[in-house]
């Protein structure tokens, strides 16, 4: 689907993001060894880089810092005591901001601010400061001593363990002490695709006890009935001497069935061919290449791997249809529809994925929208000025069309200057790029012979080439953050892009109802004996929702020391002064310290500065929370504000622009319940029925991994967990991913102790059971997350003492709310099932425990549900039980009144990945660890 206006509050009102900065180059694929950094002559060798203990929140560290064993974190520092409350002191002249603490030679860490494997905090506590390089004498004496300290700490620990195990043998204590599992070390080759996944859990064959609604609803999933007498040969296909590059394999298949009558067959590129008949050759020799054709084994309608062969054979339908693959979903520009106030098109298409479901083999399908600029890409070079470092924080990592042949391509760089940068240097032997153009696509005129030239990096004959494309062949798609911030454009765009329920089916219905009205299509569906079906019906409930009982916070909150930071003639406006009385009355905070900054008169002139220094000398004081007004479209403000806050200053903070806070009470109760949820405290509750299933030491964990960072492409973790029997008091800690765009969590058993540890402080005891809810899982990766991230929680587990009591069940749950999937009730409105709506029959899995659950209300457009895949299940509750407690769980969302998509941590996980990966770029104080600060 295209661009969805944003219905629900989305935290702080951010002002607009400044474009992306390129992406520095990425290391080799996962499993290689990174390129080693290069030795600097006459330094003493530095020790290697070790995974560390779980559970420290680690700084850079510098060469001759002695390690810390292994353990939990260290209490955090103190905050600064405070001072005379509520007189407003001289504002402080600007001061320089300070840098962070480097890194030494040779290290490959995370990202500064985030945990770092086996490294102290640096002594001291103050933020920032440059820490005095050793000498190289000294260096030598502090490794020694490092390395001496470190035999002592292993003779401890040794000496430890043997006492503990003794004590375990002559003591009775509350747990056994069994050793901690070992984290698997898995291999890619090693993986299964996610249908062939084993070792998951099953659905628990108990009765249900949930009171709940019947529903029955129309599905996007299509059966693919398949004759039972009909069969699908399935052949092994070898090349003589081996053929890298996939077009020369498909090259040389075409001509081989041709040459055979055999044009109905199907190949995947690879080793596989699909025939609907037996093929009687054995090899065959084309083009002087020695074609193997060996049969693997005659499919039927139930085997797993005839999806596969279905997924290729709806794929040539699309092409025959006259669609293009576009990242992983097929577009046509015919029936397109133009915005051209905004040089805007918006192209039609469908998701297609032929999977395994319990009722049968299931086309499910989807239709969805790509925007595609009608500006070139040299249009918008020439609309930045030619300007290098404008247009490379534009266009280097977008995704461009080039219309001559509907493929996408990522742009990895642009040429301004030297070879390749021109379209009249030689491309390949003696033709020119504009040679090149003119001859394979002369409808296409190139006219500019100055434009620079644009790289891309591609597969050929089987490794990466780079490829040069012509800015004036090619358009931009999708939005930029200039676009994004746009209402208008954004308004445009839904309207497009937002398909009424009704209408969706319909066109899905038609789509499909073509494949067998298509004359072509219809001749292979027969021969291969195959037709699809009217789209499925399915019977399900609705639960109940939970009702939200509000919670009186004044007694917490009276004592809160905040400051109201606002200029002088913004505050003198009444409707100022009359949104603030109403936001204290609704919050029930006592009234601020009003503080007016002195700003520049043109916005762009405004520093972060001018708030943090106001900010800093109110900290001294006691303040505790930050309420500011914030000029419009300048983000280093805002960015300047959250990083001051959040990692120096360890305060709570509420950025928000003039006009929003002038719409008087929605914005005042929903600025309220964001304050009130910053500040420790929950807005509202839930009953007891929360609790059906579930012992009260339950632990609710939500994880995200965010790929949209600015860190130089390092993803984010966000990992929140409920640490109260209430579900409101939450530990949250972010993570910096060792790979760029890494979607397996390596730090999961650091953040299992932490939270672990953080329960026990809240609770003197362990949870009895934990429910995690994963989101940000690929396609193909619940193997490697079943295999991996279990083991590791589980480990985090078994390293928490035995004397903080036993430890927990562990419920481990995949969150997809990305789905393709899509419901429409099953009467003459077709229109977006309730919230609560239910289906676990039918289009799920054989052998899988899952659901899809609508919990949200689509104010606009078609429903997504949400899909959930329990891998792990050591609670064995009943089925019907956790749904319902997974349904409760997605009312406790505080920035949002109503039930959202996924449960509450989880969705706390995505704002705090979303907020660290932009604006804050490293982990925030410790002390925050225990506040939503990301709302």
């Amino acid at each position: 689907m295209g661009p969805k206006k944003q219905n629900r509050p989305q935290g702080d009102n951010q002002p607009p993001q400044q474009p992306q900065q390129p992406q520095q180059q990425r290391g080799p694929p996962p499993g290689l060894q990174q390129p080693r950094q290069p030795q600097q002559p006459q330094q003493p060798q530095q020790p290697q880089q070790q995974r560390g203990p779980p559970g420290f929140q680690q700084q850079p560290q510098h060469q001759g810092q002695q390690q810390r064993p292994p353990g939990f974190p260290q209490p955090s520092q103190p905050k600064q005591p405070g001072g005379s409350w509520g007189k407003q002191p001289p504002q402080n002249q600007q001061q320089p901001q300070q840098q962070p603490q480097g890194q030494s030679q040779g290290q490959q860490q995370r990202p500064s601010g985030f945990p770092q494997p086996q490294q102290p905090k640096q002594p001291g506590g103050s933020w920032g400061k440059q820490q005095p390089q050793p000498q190289p004498q000294q260096q030598q004496q502090q490794q020694q001593q490092q390395q001496q300290q470190q035999q002592q700490q292993q003779q401890q620990q040794q000496q430890q363990q043997q006492q503990q195990q003794q004590q375990q043998t002559t003591t009775t204590t509350t747990t056994s002490s069994s050793p901690a599992p070992e984290i698997p070390k898995v291999s890619r080759k090693d993986l299964v695709r996610d249908d062939d996944i084993q070792d998951v859990a099953i659905t628990p064959a108990k009765p249900r006890s949930i009171q709940s609604q019947p529903i029955s609803v129309i599905t996007n999933f299509f059966p693919v009935v398949v004759r039972e007498n009909r069969s699908v040969f399935l052949y092994r296909i070898d090349y003589d001497p081996p053929q890298v590059a996939r077009d020369r394999r498909f090259k040389l298949m075409r001509e081989f069935l041709a040459t055979n009558s055999l044009s109905s067959a199907k190949y995947d590129g690879d080793s596989l061919l699909f025939s609907a008949q037996r093929i009687t050759i054995n090899s065959q020799h084309v083009d002087g290449v020695q074609i193997l054709i060996k049969l693997a084994k005659e499919l039927n309608h139930k085997d797993k791997s005839i999806t596969q062969f279905f997924n290729i054979l709806t794929k040539s339908f699309m092409r025959s249809m006259g669609f293009s693959l576009m990242g992983r979903n097929y577009y046509t520009p015919v029936g397109k529809r133009d915005i051209p106030k905004h040089f805007l098109e918006v192209w039609k298409g469908f998701s297609t994925s032929v999977i395994p479901t319990e009722a049968g083999t299931m086309l499910l399908c989807d239709s969805t929208t790509k925007v595609v600029r009608s500006q070139t890409v040299l249009e918008r070079i020439k609309y930045l000025n030619n300007n290098p470092n404008r247009c490379a924080a534009e266009i280097i990592n977008s995704i461009v069309l080039t219309r001559y042949n509907n493929k996408t391509y990522r742009i990895s760089g642009i040429t301004w200057q030297g070879q390749n940068s021109k379209v009249t240097d030689i491309m390949e032997g003696t033709t020119t790029f504009l040679a090149y153009y003119q001859k394979n696509y002369p409808k296409y005129r190139i006219t500019d012979m100055s434009q620079p030239l644009l790289k891309s990096e591609v597969k050929m004959r089987g490794v990466k080439q780079t490829i040069y494309l012509i800015p004036e062949l090619t358009f931009l798609t999708g939005l930029n953050d200039e676009m994004r911030k746009d209402f208008h454009i954004m308004k445009d765009l839904a309207e497009e892009s937002n398909v009424e329920p009704y209408k969706r089916i319909e066109t899905l219905s038609n789509f499909v109802n073509g494949f067998n009205s298509n004359p072509a299509i219809s001749k292979e569906l027969e021969t291969w004996g195959l037709s699809y079906q009217q789209a499925l019906k399915v019977d399900g409930c609705v639960l109940q929702a939970p009702k939200n009982i509000q919670i009186n916070n004044s007694t917490a909150l009276k004592n809160v020391r905040w400051v109201f930071i606002v200029e002088q003639n913004e505050f003198q406006r009444a409707e100022c002064q009359k949104n603030l009385d109403l936001f204290i009355r609704e919050s029930q905070l006592p009234p601020p310290v009003v503080h007016h900054p002195v700003l520049p008169k043109s916005s762009r002139d405004i520093k972060s500065n001018i708030y943090t220094d106001i900010m800093e000398q109110y900290v001294k004081k006691g303040a505790t929370f930050f309420l500011i007004i914030i000029p419009q479209n300048n983000a280093e403000v805002y960015k300047g504000i959250k990083m001051k806050s959040l990692i120096q200053y360890k305060v709570l903070t509420q950025c928000i622009f003039s006009r929003t806070f002038d719409k008087g009470r929605p914005v005042s109760i929903k600025l309220k319940q964001q304050v009130v949820a910053k500040l420790g405290l929950a807005p509202w509750g839930l009953g007891q029925d929360i609790y059906k299933g579930v012992p009260k030491k339950t632990m609710v964990i939500g994880i995200d991994v965010g790929h949209n960072s600015d860190m130089r492409g390092h993803s984010v973790v966000g990992f929140v967990a409920t640490i109260d029997d209430k579900f409101q008091k939450f530990f949250s800690r972010a993570y910096a991913q060792n790979r760029p765009g890494k979607e397996i969590i390596d730090t999961l058993e650091d953040a299992t102790k932490e939270a672990m540890k953080s329960y026990f402080n809240h609770n003197n005891c362990l949870p009895e059971l934990v429910i995690v809810y994963r989101d940000g899982v690929g396609d193909g990766m619940l193997d490697l997350v079943n295999k991996t991230e279990i083991a590791a929680m589980k480990k985090g587990f078994a390293e928490t003492p035995s004397s903080w009591g036993a430890k927990p069940k562990l419920v481990y749950t995949i969150v997809k709310k990305n789905t393709n999937a899509r419901f429409f009730t099953n009467d003459n409105q077709k229109a977006n099932p309730p919230p609560g709506t239910l289906i676990d029959s039918k289009i799920t899995h054989q052998n899988w425990y899952d659901f899809f659950l609508v919990s949200q209300v689509a104010f606009k457009g078609s429903i997504n549900p949400t899909h959930y895949h329990v891998l792990l299940d050591e609670h064995q509750m009943a089925a019907d039980l956790f749904q319902f407690f997974t349904f409760q769980m997605c009312h406790l969302y505080f920035n949002f009144e109503k039930s959202v998509r996924v449960p509450a941590s989880c969705q706390f996980a995505h704002k705090m990945a979303f907020l660290i990966g932009r604006t804050v770029g490293r982990n925030v104080a410790p002390e925050l660890s225990d506040k939503l600060f990301f709302l």
